[in-house]
């Protein structure tokens, strides 16, 4: 804003009006009246500042009343003012034009008739700053978008607020979360920030945490945000006011989608979200969306396909539809057919994904790279709706915990572990609460998955024997049989080896009673993972080859193909290359005839390991990269990663150090992309392997290092100990 007010920067025939546009509360007052003394400061206007309140949004505006106030700022006494408005308006610009040069701040305007007759016309060394919560599109003016502070700079707002009133007030240094989860409940808005430090300032020396505490459970937070008394520039210390004034501005077709859209779950919504929300066609829905944006009351991301409404404001917004029994009626019914719409959306996503386009209800224009691009770009609107199960509407909880479960492999691929375990955990309640027995048992026993990878063993542990016992009441053998194989594979994991093989032997006690039923795959696969962690591989060997027998007979192609990889890796580690290869040369012909991509690359994979193991160097090498580029096609950077580690230690056989360096740090990265600090150390620990290898000490000693540091923040001492002795023989 200063550049445009620099005189020898700006330039030009005419005065340039600089607006400032934004949220009622964002602080452009303030901010206009920090550049006018700023430039003012540095020589620009020597002529002086004029500062008016036009009051665009609180009294009906006039721009008349304003003219006479700024001509007696300029020292025109009362019987020297004309009578009529044009005169008046004629003797400000002449007093204008006498004036070295001057910066006037409109402040408060809400409609352009209120500025235009205040320019100080053609006279070019004047400059007029102007703030609105509205854009000013009919004016030729610069604009610029007000957005809220970040997030150090909202606590630091508090911070000095508390300061001014009590140099010793130590309580955002003592309390430093609670003043970020006090700025995030703010929305980082500064009107709302002095309104908790007044209020803060009011309660000492109670801590922020009670404040915290008190707004995240209101029940109207818009309404709660109000402190007593003015602001310095006179200003009311309350929010909802100043949004029902912006509110009141609307149309109603406006109005209406303004309530609609804030319904939108998530961090943001796109233009099809908003269309099934409003009930709108797209081309009537755009010119609405901009005019709220116009207004303030969206913004929009650059591209022009992302919306984002202020998180008060959305919550406004909701409490606005939940006023009446008509807008209530209005808001579910919405909710309702977005849930239908992501619905239908993310099964035909995981359709691709999962190789099976021929099934889809809405066809993605790429396929599988186009479907997993909009399960991308919807992850947290997917994630908002499917907690929508949290509703008193039973009919939108149970879509809800629909949505849910729609979304489990997609995660799982993503490795969203904190996210997939947050949405089964409130799964396993909704199914609960509503007495669906067997969504409860999905839900824990999806809650115990994705606890396992966020390596909370004991907490999966429970969540897999709750889905044990559902299971179990629902006469459901399959399903007890698959919860039974997953507590034995999560007390492998735990080195509990001994309950682990009871377990198997449960799951293995019900196996008879499936048959061809749903699940036998997958039971058989975490039985063969928990016996071969039991070192028990001939009979994780016996229980894949079970399962490729029912997947022969019943014509289950693709299980045959998971189960020949399977057994593959089993037989590659009882030192069966051959037979290992046979079966994953299978796998792979029936993996490519199905156009089962993550079969393929699995295969691959697998058949790296086993042709490394044979010293079949050259060959490993040319099959793991054949893996490697089916993971980056399949956009899994985690197993990818997994890939790169076998590259490495073939190429570090091979002698071929610089490659295998390579190899090494491209698995680290992509660990490290993954938020997955226990294989990060892992990767780090082989890149150091490297290092010792080829005589690079210094480099070996970090990555051993760094290595430790990554174990350590997995909670893994034990491998951080390793890591750490390792240094010492360096």
């Amino acid at each position: 804003m200063l550049r445009a007010l620099d005189p020898a920067v700006a330039g030009g025939p005419q005065s340039i009006a600089i607006s400032a546009v934004g949220l009622g509360g964002v602080g452009k007052t303030a901010l206009a009246l920090h550049v006018a003394h700023e430039a003012r400061r540095r020589g620009w206007f020597p002529g002086g500042a004029l500062f008016i309140d036009l009051h665009g949004y609180d009294l009906p505006p006039r721009a008349d009343e304003a003219v006479l106030s700024l001509l007696r700022s300029l020292g025109v006494p009362d019987q020297a003012l004309p009578s009529t408005p044009q005169e008046q308006y004629a003797l400000y610009r002449a007093e204008l034009s006498r004036r070295e040069p001057v910066v006037i701040v409109l402040d408060n305007a809400s409609l352009p008739e209120q500025i235009a007759p205040l320019l100080p016309g053609e006279d070019g060394r004047h400059r007029v700053l102007v703030t609105s919560r509205d854009t000013l599109d009919s004016l030729p003016a610069r604009q610029f978008t007000v957005p809220a502070l970040s997030s150090d700079s909202a606590c630091l707002l508090i911070e000095r607020s508390l300061h001014m009133t009590d140099a010793t007030d130590r309580r955002v240094a003592q309390e430093p979360e609670a003043a970020c989860q006090l700025a995030q409940l703010c929305g980082h808005l500064p009107l709302a920030l002095l309104i908790v430090a007044a209020l803060l300032r009011r309660r000492r020396p109670r801590g922020i945490s009670t404040l915290v505490d008190e707004l995240r459970v209101a029940t109207d937070r818009v309404r709660a945000l109000q402190a007593r008394g003015v602001d310095q520039y006179g200003k009311k210390l309350t929010l909802r006011p100043v949004l029902d004034v912006m509110y009141a501005r609307l149309e109603p077709e406006p109005a209406r989608v303004f309530r609609l859209v804030g319904e939108a779950p998530g961090d943001g919504f796109r233009l099809a979200v908003a269309s099934q929300l409003a009930e709108l066609p797209t081309e009537q829905l755009e010119p609405v969306l901009e005019d709220l944006t116009a207004s303030s009351l969206l913004s929009v991301s650059t591209d022009g396909q992302h919306w984002q409404m202020h998180n008060l404001v959305q919550l406004y917004a909701r409490a606005r539809s939940k006023e009446e029994r008509d807008l209530r009626r209005e808001g579910g019914s919405a909710r309702k057919r977005l849930l239908a719409y992501y619905l239908q959306h993310t099964l035909s996503a995981m359709a691709y994904l999962h190789g099976r386009p021929e099934t889809v209800l809405h066809r993605f224009e790429s396929g599988r790279a186009d479907a997993l691009s909009w399960l991308d770009e919807e992850r947290s609107g997917l994630l908002g709706a499917a907690l929508w199960m949290r509703s008193e509407d039973d009919e939108e909880a149970e879509g809800a915990l629909r949505m849910a479960f729609t979304l489990d492999s997609y995660l799982a691929m993503r490795r969203a572990f904190d996210a997939w375990a947050a949405v089964a955990k409130v799964a396993r309640e909704t199914a609960r609460r509503l007495g669906m027995l067997k969504e409860e048992a999905m839900a824990s026993d999806t809650h115990g998955q994705a606890l396992r990878g966020l390596h909370r063993s004991e907490e999966a542990l429970d969540a897999f024997r709750q889905a044990q016992v559902l299971h179990e009441q629902l006469g459901d053998p399959g399903g007890e049989a698959l919860a039974w194989s997953a507590v034995a594979l999560t007390l492998s994991v735990l080195g509990r080896h001994d309950e682990a093989a009871d377990a198997y032997a449960q799951a293995l006690r019900i196996m008879p009673e499936l048959r061809e039923e749903r699940d036998t795959d997958a039971v058989h696969a975490n039985m063969a993972i928990a016996l071969a962690g039991l070192g028990r591989l001939e009979e994780a060997r016996g229980a894949l080859e079970q399962q490729l027998a029912i997947a022969v007979e019943t014509g289950d192609r693709q299980g045959e193909a998971l189960t020949l990889n399977g057994l593959g890796d089993i037989l590659r580690r009882t030192n069966r290359p051959d037979e290992a290869i046979t079966a994953l040369t299978r796998a792979l012909g029936l993996a490519a005839e199905l156009g089962a991509w993550n079969i393929r690359a699995l295969g691959w994979r697998h058949l790296g390991a086993t042709l490394l193991g044979q010293g079949r160097l050259e060959d490993a090498v040319a099959a793991f990269g054949r893996a490697r580029n089916w993971y980056a096609f399949l956009d899994d950077p985690h197993t990818e990663a997994g890939v790169w580690s076998g590259l490495m230690r073939a190429y570090l056989a091979l002698g071929r150090g610089y490659e295998a360096q390579h190899a090494a740090l491209q698995a680290v990265k992509l660990y490290e992309s993954c938020g997955d600090p226990y294989q990060t150390g892992g990767a780090l620990h082989n890149m150091a392997v490297v290092f010792d290898a080829v005589q690079e000490p210094e480099e070996a000693r970090h990555a051993w290092e760094l290595s430790a540091v990554a174990f350590e923040a997995a909670g893994a001492e034990k491998e951080a100990a390793e890591s750490r002795r390792r240094i010492a023989e360096v």
